[in-house]
């Protein structure tokens, strides 16, 4: 039972670690997902106007 114990006590201390990395970072993380998005959403218009200029043609 002591590994199962010591195995907990690790899980919980590296999920904690995680919250609060998160909690430092998340502004940033949040910046870089809309700029993710952003580049997504121009590439998603670039295709659908070059399929459109394609079947134009």
């Amino acid at each position: 039972m002591a590994f199962l114990e010591k195995l907990n006590a690790l899980k919980d201390k590296t999920v904690e670690k995680g919250k609060i990395h998160w909690e430092e970072n998340k502004d940033d993380y949040k910046e870089k997902a809309a700029t993710y998005k952003d580049k997504a959403m121009e590439m998603k218009d670039d295709v659908a106007n070059k399929i459109k200029e394609k079947t134009q043609k």
